[in-house]
């Protein structure tokens, strides 16, 4: 066992940190700095968006840290529509396009993920930030619309609708915005009427949420069947009679697969008033609702729905007949997820993303309803896991092995063109990484991606899994459509760089691989099921030749820096050191309403010793834990209360924290000092690479 050191207090680039030295070891700590930067600071760019009625596209990039929004037409060259130039992490998000394309909305400031509660302020300003909605007009002029989030233009590109918790907000374009309507509860998703004069709504009130109809003329406001379930999704037909949504009831306790239909389809008829369940599904397969992120309900016509639904195991998009109580036809290729789809202005053409043909690949696919085979949009390696509609035009969001993600636009959905390429930095060589199945402890089939330094190794090497958060993630062998494990898999390339063999895991409860992976049994806080295909990789790594058995470490965050935590709790006989970025280590909650003593007491059992903290007095193995202490996905006191009895357990650790940032961390230079940290601690505690 390592000695334990004293505490050593120190302010460093911005975060406070404080540190348990392992045995030090030389270490370019200067190059390696200048390689991570290099690669964090590479353009990656989200939220793509297309005008209804012209082939013009708008998307936030971030460079070197700092967030802009540019526009391309289908075939043009990019334009800056903003010109930021700090990396203070402010977010912009929440982008909209008018039907023209000549005006942008978007949202500057505050937390996608949490909208409704006080922003953020990594860059210690010394007054409160805000999160305001702005307006970039034609010719550029830009305008602060008021505070809210959620930005959303008519029809004819005239208002522009906006909420602020439980506030809706209406702006003639260019106009002051006016407070129109205030409930109770936060305003969670907007959608007009096709003829300008309604806008239906979600109305989340925690124990339950409500759809309604807010019409302009007169003022009014009424709720859509309200009920005891979670309403989403609410969704106008194309000639505005009729709105549909999904109804979602909870079950109490966890069911793999489901034991009943806890979701139906409804349609609200708003002439007469009256609401119609359209579709229930059947119990197993698809018996919970989960629709894939910023994807719902779509109208072909008026008596025609889509919608996802996992009956067969796979999420795909299906049709149903509203009118009638016939079974839905399911669309998309079986054995194959979809992550994003949208359906062409006629309602005639389903354009979507997939992994159809490979579980480990993602691309675009367009397909007509008549029952066409799907055609492939796009050729080459890279993936695409997003699109958008432009008029005629398709834009898709593709990365590489080497390329971050960045538009790819088609003009009519034919001619590619790229307005951004990114490329890597000078002198910067990537490996190819291999997909590589194996299988877990209890011979379930597990996919990753192994990075193998070039090269003949002299001795065996250092080796490290990494395991992604979530848990509904996937990682490919390429950059990710998302910031967070485009950085990681930037620093796992990092990593391979310098001798490590890396071997990223998709562990059972992750996204790609169909319901029953992602929802396995005994899962998370029900057993810690997906724990045995990380021991599993680090079994696959003792197996290679190139790997040294005594130097196989791990790294992740939010529930990979759990499942880091668990490893290093249950195992450190395997796992020699690792690094958990603010990972939780007591999965247990409150009691749950409803349920009985003894119930609630078998689910705390059960939930304990799912915890890495339930197995501490087996974890010997050095750890490096980094957490900002504003992060509402996982309370900060997760990592305060483990530093605790990891001092009471005399195990070596360095700790750091980074005041007022979030779980994503939203500075580059934040993700720069957390790798540079970990890189570090790595070489000092795994010893040295073999090149």
């Amino acid at each position: 066992m390592m000695r334990r050191f004293p505490l050593a207090v120190a302010l460093l680039t911005g975060a406070l940190c404080s540190t348990h030295p392992a045995q030090a070891r030389p270490f370019d700590e200067a190059g390696a700095r200048q390689q991570i930067k290099a690669l964090l600071a590479l353009p990656f760019a989200t939220d793509l968006v297309g005008a209804s009625k012209v082939d013009r596209f708008a998307w936030v990039e971030k460079r070197n840290g700092v967030r802009n929004i540019l526009a391309a037409d289908a075939t043009g060259a990019p334009k800056a529509l903003t010109h930021f130039t700090q990396d203070d992490g402010t977010d912009l998000w929440g982008l909209a396009l008018s039907p023209n394309g000549k005006t942008v909305a978007y949202v500057e400031g505050g937390d996608p993920e949490y909208p409704d509660d006080p922003s953020p302020n990594p860059n210690l300003s010394a007054f409160s930030t805000h999160q305001t909605v702005h307006l970039v007009l034609d010719g550029g002029k830009e305008i602060q619309v008021g505070e809210g989030w959620n930005p959303t233009f008519s029809p004819d590109g005239q208002m522009l609708a906006f909420t602020q918790k439980g506030s809706l907000f209406l702006a003639p374009v260019g106009g002051a915005a006016k407070e129109v309507m205030t409930v109770r509860g936060s305003l969670t998703s907007l959608q007009w009427a096709p003829d300008g004069t309604a806008l239906a709504f979600t109305l989340d009130r925690g124990t339950h949420a409500l759809v309604g109809v807010w019409r302009l003329k007169p003022a009014t406001m009424a709720f859509l069947a309200p009920a005891l379930a979670q309403d989403s999704l609410p969704t106008f037909s194309p000639d505005g009679r009729f709105v549909a949504f999904v109804r979602e009831h909870t079950p109490l306790t966890y069911q793999s697969p489901p034991k009943a239909a806890f979701w139906n389809l409804h349609v609200y008829d708003l002439t007469t008033n009256t609401d119609h369940v359209v579709w229930t599904p059947h119990a197993g397969h698809g018996g919970r609702f989960f629709a894939p992120e910023g994807s719902g309900l779509l109208w072909s016509d008026n008596t025609h729905l889509l919608f996802p639904w996992e009956g067969s195991g796979w999420m795909r998009v299906c049709r149903v007949e509203t009118a009638t109580a016939a079974a839905p036809q399911c669309l998309t290729p079986d054995k194959a997820e979809v992550s994003s789809y949208r359906l062409s202005a006629d309602g005639k053409t389903l354009f979507y993303t997939s992994n159809a043909g490979n579980v480990d690949a993602w691309h675009a696919w367009r397909q007509t309803l008549d029952g066409a085979a799907p055609q492939r949009l796009t050729q080459g390696e890279a993936m695409e896991t997003d699109l958008a509609l432009a008029g005629g035009s398709v834009g898709v969001m593709a990365a590489s092995a080497t390329q971050t993600a960045h538009p790819v636009l088609l003009a009519q959905g034919h001619t590619e063109h790229t307005p951004v390429v990114p490329e890597l930095p000078a002198n910067t060589h990537f490996v190819t990484p291999r997909t590589v199945i194996f299988r877990s402890t209890d011979g379930g089939e597990v996919h990753g991606q192994l990075f193998v330094p070039e090269g003949d190794a002299k001795t065996p090497r250092a080796a490290l899994v990494f395991v992604h958060g979530g848990p509904h993630r996937q990682m490919l062998p390429a950059f990710n459509s998302m910031g967070y494990y485009s950085n990681a898999y930037a620093m796992n390339q990092t990593l391979a760089a310098q001798g490590y063999v890396v071997l990223s895991v998709n562990y059972r409860s992750g996204t790609g691989y169909g319901e029953a992976f992602r929802n396995a049994p005994g899962i998370g806080r029900q057993g810690a099921s997906e724990y045995r295909d990380v021991l599993a990789a680090a079994t696959y790594l003792k197996t290679r030749p190139d790997v040294d058995p005594a130097r196989i470490g791990i790294w992740g965050g939010s529930w990979g820096g759990y499942l880091t935590a668990l490893a290093l709790a249950r195992n450190s006989d395997v796992f020699a050191a690792g690094a958990d970025f603010h990972g939780v280590h007591d999965m247990t909650r409150p009691d749950k309403f409803g349920l009985s003593p003894a119930q609630n007491k078998a689910v705390h059992d059960l939930e304990w010793q799912s915890s890495p903290v339930a197995a501490i007095a087996h974890w010997h193995a050095p750890v490096l834990l980094v957490h900002g202490d504003d992060d509402y996905n996982v309370d900060f006191k997760e990592s305060t209360m483990l530093a605790n009895l990891l001092s009471e357990q005399g195990v070596p650790y360095e700790e750091h924290s980074f005041p007022n940032e979030r779980h994503a961390f939203l500075r580059m230079q934040d993700w720069l000092a957390a790798y540079v940290w970990m890189d570090t601690f790595f070489a000092r505690t795994l010893g040295p690479h073999t090149h």
